[in-house]
């Protein structure tokens, strides 16, 4: 086990469940290290991590089937296995924030780590905001290495998450029997289902040795019809509306409300079956570029096709607005990686976010480049 507070999860049991002697070896030395930090006192004692289930407080056991996760991720791609992903799977009932979990021991417990837990008490959202975290919502973090050709191409990492939140959670409700879900792309980093927001996901990227070293969190509601909707949800009334549709073919209506009833994915076939589309986005991205993946991306977004305009006056300015406006039409992304856009004249923009707005499709500075 290791003792640690660094990373702001004092307090919390984190079990460790490993696919290779190596990766039990590296997750050793860590809790080691750990260790004799907080004996020494250069880190403050409180996070445990665990690598045998006995030892955890019953009252700290996560409810998530880790262990389940491990063996499904352990097969081979064709059965929906990783090579990489999820190597080491980390689980906790209650935990700070995945995502600094990562930042703090990830590169030491190797590429392709995992941190997934029931319940945050600090997690954050883009911009540092609280990510709230009812029961029921999957909230976990993953470190991949990747091998690409230069730093230019870090706005893509965003979309390929997105890209593998939709495509992961398509074949989980697709093995698990259950109705498809419209999974939509809000550009950069959300996911919506029926105008309404499901996903977030919060990319630290840094460049080091020729590759970025990539923590993705990720909050998606799976189970909890709370603060909005989940995954759960939307299944039943897709469900219903089939039932209904078949019904009325039938000429049955009494069928269709006798056929309504609950449903239900689990969060362990959502994370399993997102982490292997990250990895598989993954793997096309250090093979080809993003140009491989762009039809499905742009297919899956909602922002082809949409209208914005676009005020020349200076918005720091004392009563800012009154100047010329542009109407730009969104056509796509551009070859850096930003929004592509078109006015009536044929011209082209690039749009790229101001750093400030909340909605990234309002804060966003044009620069023309055609």
């Amino acid at each position: 086990m290791m003792s640690g507070g660094a990373d702001g999860t004092a307090g919390f049991h984190v079990l460790a469940f490993c696919r290779t002697a190596d990766d039990a070896s590296r997750v050793h030395e860590v809790a080691e290290e750990v260790a004799a930090a907080g004996a020494s006192g250069s880190a403050p004692g409180g996070l445990t991590l665990h690598l045998d289930l006995a030892a955890v407080p019953p009252d700290a056991v996560p409810a998530l089937d880790a262990a389940g996760c491990s063996r499904r991720l352990a097969l081979p791609a064709a059965e929906g296995g990783t090579r990489v992903m999820g190597r080491v799977l980390l689980a906790a009932a209650t935990l700070g924030s995945t995502q600094e979990l990562l930042r703090t021991h990830g590169s030491a417990l190797g590429d392709g780590v995992v941190a997934v837990a029931d319940r945050q008490t600090s997690g954050k959202g883009r911009g540092g905001n609280q990510w709230t975290s009812p029961l029921g919502c999957l909230m976990f973090s993953a470190l991949r290495r990747l091998r690409v050709a230069s730093p230019s191409q870090a706005p893509f990492i965003n979309y390929l998450v997105c890209l593998a939140i939709t495509r992961g959670v398509r074949a989980a409700l697709k093995e698990s029997g259950l109705p498809p879900l419209d999974l939509r792309i809000k550009w950069p980093n959300d996911i919506y289902v029926g105008g309404v927001k499901v996903a977030g996901a919060l990319i630290h990227t840094t460049w080091q040795g020729g590759c970025f070293n990539v923590i993705t969190g990720i909050g998606l509601n799976v189970n909890n019809r709370t603060p909005t909707t989940c995954l759960d949800e939307l299944i039943e009334k897709a469900a219903a509306a089939q039932q209904q549709d078949r019904a009325a073919a039938d000429g049955d209506g009494e069928a269709a409300l006798e056929g309504a009833g609950a449903a239900s994915i689990s969060r362990e076939a959502v994370l399993t079956g997102i982490l292997a589309a990250l990895e598989q986005v993954y793997d096309t991205f250090e093979q080809g570029g993003f140009t491989p993946l762009e039809p499905e991306y742009l297919a899956t977004w909602l922002h082809s096709g949409q209208v914005l305009d676009f005020d020349d006056s200076d918005p720091s300015s004392a009563g800012a607005g009154g100047g010329r406006v542009t109407r730009l039409t969104i056509r796509g992304l551009s070859p850096a990686g930003f929004l592509l856009a078109e006015d009536a004249d044929g011209s082209r923009y690039e749009l790229t976010p101001d750093g400030n707005s909340l909605d990234m499709m309002k804060g966003l500075i044009r620069r023309k480049v055609q």
